[in-house]
């Protein structure tokens, strides 16, 4: 690629990067205007409308780099066809995805990336074990990827080979992410909560998904640590307020603080997302009969027994 234009695109993406937004797209425009006959230059323009999220721009980039240039090198086309099979999966669109794979393993091109997103295809499809075949298939090429290693563990972990999962995953190097939240959940499972809970504690250095927080605020619950429950569930929730277990769990750390009305709060928010738990909804309808609060009481009753009419009739 001549480097006039690597310079030109690069410098219009640090330009976005630094909030220069309109500045940084109109030079990538002109790009797209001026380089429309460089099938590099094109590709890796889409590459970065692609990393933008312009996700249809980079679709119809791709497909009008490869319709114009039928003789374009083979190595090239392989590109275009796995950034738009790439697309494809990020957009569910598993059949257009499978059908570029397998247009390229069926025309003997090998690499890591084909088998990366080859796992994807079927992992996204909850076809773990296929998945795990092109997964494999990665690990022979790079045997000391540590992020392979590490998605291979917890393929593993899915199908439930957890002896598997786990010596892959410590393979992966202990302070892996994938590696904590693995080893937290066995543990939590068996009922070995501390150390689950330290291990969530460790996980969080490393990320505050809302996975993460949810996690850790859960095994801070179990082994009454409340307080730092009640501050882990608050920051999940403002990163995510649509994250809807956290919202129970909420309930059952203010409770055993002896806080019925943030409690009743916390399930009203719950009902207000889901609606559909009636487990969750009864015990509301519990709580705030205890309170006295028996109009809100009959308004959730109602909606319990009309939500319970219309799961028996389906």
């Amino acid at each position: 690629m001549p480097k006039k234009w690597l310079y030109v695109i690069d410098e219009a993406i640090k330009r976005i990067e630094n909030d220069e937004v309109e500045l940084g797209l109109t030079a990538l425009q002109k790009v797209q205007e001026h380089g429309k006959d460089l099938p590099d230059v094109m590709m890796y323009l889409a590459e970065v409308w692609y990393r933008l999220g312009h996700l249809d721009e980079a679709v119809r980039l791709l497909t009008d780099v490869m319709e114009k240039n039928p003789g374009m090198e083979r190595s090239l086309r392989l590109e275009c066809q796995m950034l738009l099979a790439e697309i494809a999966l990020d957009s569910s669109d598993f059949e257009t995805a499978q059908h570029l794979l397998y247009e390229c393993k069926e025309s003997g091109y090998e690499s890591i990336q084909l088998d990366l997103l080859l796992a994807d295809l079927y992992a996204l499809q909850e076809l773990d074990e296929v998945a795990v075949k092109y997964l494999e298939q990665a690990r022979q090429k790079e045997p000391d990827n540590q992020d392979i290693l590490a998605a291979l563990g917890n393929l593993y972990f899915r199908i439930g080979e957890d002896d598997e999962a786990m010596k892959l995953l410590e393979q992966a190097g202990e302070e892996s992410l994938a590696l904590l939240l693995t080893k937290g959940r066995s543990l939590a499972q068996s009922g070995q909560f501390e150390q689950a809970y330290q291990l969530y504690r460790q996980a969080l250095v490393l990320d505050r998904s809302p996975e993460v927080l949810f996690g850790s605020a859960l095994m801070a619950f179990h082994v009454g640590r409340l307080d730092e429950a009640v501050e882990l569930v608050k920051s999940l929730q403002a990163l995510d307020e649509e994250y809807v277990a956290a919202y129970p769990l909420a309930a059952d750390v203010y409770l055993s603080m002896g806080k019925t009305e943030e409690a009743i709060d916390s399930l009203k928010q719950y009902v207000s997302l889901s609606g559909f738990d009636l487990d969750q909804i009864r015990r509301l309808i519990a709580l705030l009969t205890q309170a006295g609060r028996y109009d809100e009481a009959k308004e959730y009753q109602h909606l319990h027994d009309q939500w319970n009419d219309e799961k028996e009739e389906a």
